[in-house]
């Protein structure tokens, strides 16, 4: 929320609004990590890629491979190390569906030069297929789970952890973006405010 702030000025796409948004939800939003990491207390623990998104599978001959296991590389290995939930891996993956969508949607724009009437439907367009690509890989990951069923929690309290793991990962994305590739904080601040 510090960066937020003090980057709010230089933001670019007219993200300020929406950034002040999230300021003026600062307390709502510590208050929610609060409640959600309680949740997550006694969810069962394993061995995690820890930085898992698209960038970290290779599709060859029909097969797909996971690549990169050293986690995510701004964390102290000792963190890296413990074990997790498995649903924070679910989570990078789902926002990584997030990033894919809306960096092809900036691509497409900034090939039509300003913007078009057409803006509002591509982002209903970029939505739907970020919600379908979501859910059939959270269904397909429920089905493989199954016969591993002692690693995930109860399906109401997997749905609790994985709202606490997306905002805790899009939260994490914006102080980055905000700190690396300002052009793309609309990309988290766009899920943040849907949390």
């Amino acid at each position: 929320m510090d960066v937020l702030e003090r980057q709010r000025d230089g933001m670019p796409n007219g993200d300020n609004a929406r950034a002040d948004e999230i300021m003026r939800r600062r307390h709502d939003l510590a208050a929610a990590v609060r409640r959600l990491a309680q949740a997550g207390e006694r969810s069962p623990t394993s061995r995690i890629h820890g930085d898992f998104h698209l960038g970290q599978v290779l599709i060859v001959t029909g097969d797909a491979y996971i690549i990169d296991f050293e986690g995510e590389p701004a964390r102290p290995l000792e963190e890296r190390r413990r074990k997790q939930s498995p649903l924070k891996d679910v989570v990078g993956m789902m926002r990584s569906f997030s990033y894919a969508a809306y960096a092809a949607m900036d691509r497409v724009q900034a090939a039509g030069g300003e913007k078009s009437s057409d803006d509002g439907a591509m982002a209903d367009w970029v939505q739907l297929w970020q919600h379908a690509a979501t859910a059939k890989f959270l269904n397909s990951y429920r089905e493989t789970m199954a016969a591993s069923s002692s690693l995930l929690p109860p399906p109401a309290d997997a749905q609790v952890l994985l709202g606490a793991y997306l905002l805790e990962k899009a939260l994490c994305e914006l102080q980055y973006e905000l700190n690396n590739r300002p052009t793309w904080a609309h990309i988290p601040i766009n899920s943040i405010l849907v949390l």
